[in-house]
């Protein structure tokens, strides 16, 4: 495209007519106005500090009628004792470690820096995912349409579409599916651009509740100018889980996709043999973390997110992320509501392949350790 920048700005007044449009037309029903206005006031909040989206607060809050469905997970429980024990543990020079971690069914959870910002790297690739199939959903793309390789969005770092001819054409699907597996910086960009640049995705995170969750560059963004925060993940993942944003057929395939992950050295190490987990890493020099959905061997369910902020490279971020990975799998393995027992977890007991937990019907691939640059 000759004039990408021309249409980009095409591209916002139009949206940006849409939504006075949308916002001007519905003058009917008063409930809809309402979901309009609140949706706005929320996106006023967000740029100050009154984070609207806090799980379990809706009860303190002067929320308007409408918004009357529940938060995708009670926060009822908050596990002290874990928390003190991840912050012992997490303690390390010049690293900065964020947790949060959720039960859907019980309530309980931990947050340790849980509302922090840290830059996002490939895991921004899952609110990308949720963009494309909300998009998916309204028809407004199919799976089965061909995806052109541009030169404007290849981008070095992980991925194979990077070396394929520019002009290729691939089917959306399989454009998705690298993006997550093998954490395709170009197939991102691809998706990016298809739903209509960054801005258009990033008003999608914003309705979402997503208060630290942003688009700022295409990938690669090795500098870590992207961003979310680990509450950010849990409460996009719990609301998927609860059934909210994307059709069930959508969410099948999403889950399908994210337990084939490639990159299995983070969350997975900490897990008892027999756990599933469906998930998406994030590797740039300054910043390491994985998120996920994890299933115990007796079937205790949890959403967890780990994000380390380190000095370039920093091999003890990776391996704090194993030990507090273990550290939560032991307080949400099981059904209390407490956890009196929970326990530090050196770094070094996990530098060894990561356990033999199940990857959905997939061998475990080879181990690689640096991703995402070169």
């Amino acid at each position: 495209m000759t004039n990408a920048v021309l249409d980009r700005k095409k591209e916002k007044a139009f949206a940006d007519k849409v939504i006075r449009k949308a916002v001007l037309r519905k003058r009917k029903p008063p409930g809809q106005r309402l979901l309009i206005y609140t949706a706005i006031s929320c996106a006023v909040a967000l740029s100050s500090n009154l984070a609207p989206f806090k799980f379990g607060q809706a009860a303190k809050q002067q929320v308007p009628p409408v918004s009357t469905s529940p938060p995708p997970i009670a926060l009822t429980y908050p596990l002290d004792e874990l928390r003190e024990k991840i912050a012992l543990t997490a303690a390390l020079k010049d690293l900065r470690a964020g947790v949060f971690a959720a039960d859907l069914k019980t309530g309980k959870f931990v947050d340790y820096n849980g509302h922090d910002e840290y830059a996002a790297a490939s895991m921004i690739k899952v609110p990308v995912y949720v963009s494309l199939l909300a998009a998916l959903d309204r028809k407004e793309v199919a799976l089965d349409q061909q995806l052109e390789i541009r030169q404007d969005l290849i981008t070095g770092g992980s991925g194979w579409l990077q070396w394929r001819p520019v002009g290729t054409k691939i089917p959306l699907k399989d454009v998705a599916e690298l993006m997550i597996i093998i954490s395709d910086n170009t197939a991102t960009n691809m998706i990016i651009d298809l739903l209509g640049g960054r801005e258009k995705c990033n008003r999608d995170y914003v309705s979402w509740g997503l208060q630290k969750t942003r688009i700022n560059n295409m990938l690669g963004d090795f500098e870590g100018t992207n961003k979310t925060s680990p509450y950010d993940m849990v409460y996009l993942l719990g609301r998927i889980d609860r059934g909210e944003l994307i059709s069930p057929e959508s969410r099948k395939w999403m889950y399908q996709t994210m337990e084939r992950t490639k990159i299995r050295t983070l969350l997975p190490p900490g897990l008892a043999p027999g756990s599933k987990i469906l998930h998406k890493t994030g590797d740039i020099g300054t910043m390491v973390g994985d998120a996920g959905i994890i299933t115990t061997p007796t079937g205790q369910r949890y959403i967890v997110s780990m994000q380390v902020e380190r000095p370039h490279n920093d091999r003890r971020a990776n391996l704090l992320i194993r030990a507090m990975s273990k550290m939560v799998y032991r307080c949400f393995s099981v059904p209390s509501l407490t956890c009196p027992d929970a326990e530090s977890v050196p770094l070094e007991s996990l530098t060894g392949a990561p356990a033999h937990h199940t990857s959905h019907f997939h061998p475990r691939p080879r181990v690689h350790h640096h991703h995402h640059h070169h």
